[in-house]
């Protein structure tokens, strides 16, 4: 296999767990304390509790991405959003979102990377990754650390043909 070879959700999720599994859980949580909170007050609430939990732990969601991540699932769920006054304050991250045949264009058939098309959409690559994720396009094994890619090869030995 290459590293622009596909790695499939289904494998991923055996070998390494969902991507941003601990984020959907916390603002499952969190939700219901954070609705009706400007989108700053509702993303750092949910961010603080997942920094103090979950502090020295492994994430799935490096840095930044996680509030991006944060962000767009509260807006998805309809917690919170753009106002109509000042969008300049929260621009929506679900307007952002390409449809998933522009997604399925720029990353595999134009090769653009995660952070290209994050630059182009304005958000973190974090984000971009999610996006795929809920389109069920998968990653490339260029996108995974060696140390993730050894846990997905030792998966696909164990698994049955």
């Amino acid at each position: 296999m290459g590293n622009r070879d596909p790695v499939s959700w289904e494998t991923r999720e055996a070998a390494l767990g969902a991507p941003a599994a601990e984020v959907e859980e916390y603002v499952d949580r969190l939700t219901a304390e954070v609705r009706g909170e400007e989108p700053y007050a509702a993303v750092k609430t949910v961010h603080d509790a997942l920094s103090e939990d979950l502090e020295d732990e492994e994430r799935s969601v490096p840095g930044l991405g996680e509030v991006f991540i944060t962000a767009y699932l509260l807006e998805k769920r309809g917690v919170i959003g753009p106002s109509a006054g000042d969008r300049g304050e929260y621009p929506s991250l679900v307007d952002r979102r390409p449809p998933t045949d522009r997604l399925r264009e720029l990353f595999w058939a134009r090769e653009r990377t995660l952070w290209w098309i994050g630059i182009v959409t304005g958000v973190h690559p974090s984000l971009v990754t999610y996006w795929l994720y809920e389109d069920d396009i998968p990653l490339m094994e260029r996108n995974y650390t060696a140390e993730s890619m050894a846990r997905i090869r030792a998966f696909r030995e164990r698994e049955p043909e």
